[in-house]
């Protein structure tokens, strides 16, 4: 298995919101997380901070029995950091409204589990295919699922950029969980929006596609991303399964 975490600010940005992440626990699992901060100067790095220090002390401490047994630590997981951002966005005036968006992938066994709140995205490259394995929690990918905005429109939009789920967003910290398994040479790539505001699909999957390191991939999406504008703090992981779904 081979991985990388980058982030880098962005070319507008003051400061950094982004946070990545992973960790291993006892039995060699593997945790991957990413966390894209909401509220600015109203604590949005404090919050990404929060979720993924949170959740990888969590993960080291962590047994794993099954596969169906890490899908309700993973939920009791969100739900108890979220409380915990809540909890300190209301203690502390300046962190008013904090929150952040997360995507974590797991890995145990030959297979891994994928989760998320908001618009940080995973996808997938299998077979030389590239899927987007989540589903955006923002307001516009509501409109587009109801008909009422084209995905042309939507990422044009000033609306983008709210999302409808978060850690801290709201009382509600539920996802779906997808499950997984996984083939030799498998890459899943782990993002903020920051990125993929800022290039493509089409662009994405040639540079995964590309017989690069993990870390060369995630160096060729950030620098992309800063020649297209940089608008936004950029963050990836890159895991490739390169041994085989028996030797993980």
């Amino acid at each position: 298995m081979q991985i990388v975490a980058k982030s880098s600010i962005g070319k507008v940005r003051a400061n950094n919101e982004d946070c990545v992440g992973y960790f291993y626990n006892h039995q060699g699992a593997l945790i991957a997380i990413l966390a894209d901060g909401i509220g600015g100067n109203h604590g949005g790095d404090v919050a990404s901070k929060m979720a993924v220090n949170l959740l990888g002390n969590a993960f080291k401490k962590y047994t794993i029995s099954s596969i169906k047994n890490v899908e309700k630590w993973i939920q009791k997981q969100f739900k108890i950091i979220n409380n915990q951002i809540v909890n300190k966005s209301e203690e502390i005036l300046s962190l008013d409204k904090m929150g952040t968006t997360i995507v974590v992938a797991l890995f145990f066994g030959n297979q891994y589990l994928v989760a998320h709140l908001g618009d940080s995205r995973c996808y997938l490259l299998h077979n030389n295919n590239m899927k987007q394995i989540t589903e955006d929690h923002s307001y516009v990918n509501m409109l587009v699922k109801n008909g009422e905005l084209s995905k042309k429109d939507a990422s044009h939009s000033s609306l983008k950029n709210i999302i409808v789920k978060g850690l801290g967003v709201s009382g509600d910290a539920n996802t779906n969980i997808t499950k997984i398994s996984l083939s030799t040479n498998d890459i899943i790539l782990l993002c903020s929006d920051g990125l993929t505001n800022m290039v493509n699909d089409s662009y994405i999957y040639d540079t995964l596609s590309q017989n690069q390191s993990v870390d060369e991939i995630a160096n060729d999406l950030i620098k992309e991303a800063n020649n297209n504008g940089g608008n936004d703090n950029i963050s990836v992981i890159i895991i490739r399964n390169s041994l085989g779904s028996d030797n993980l």
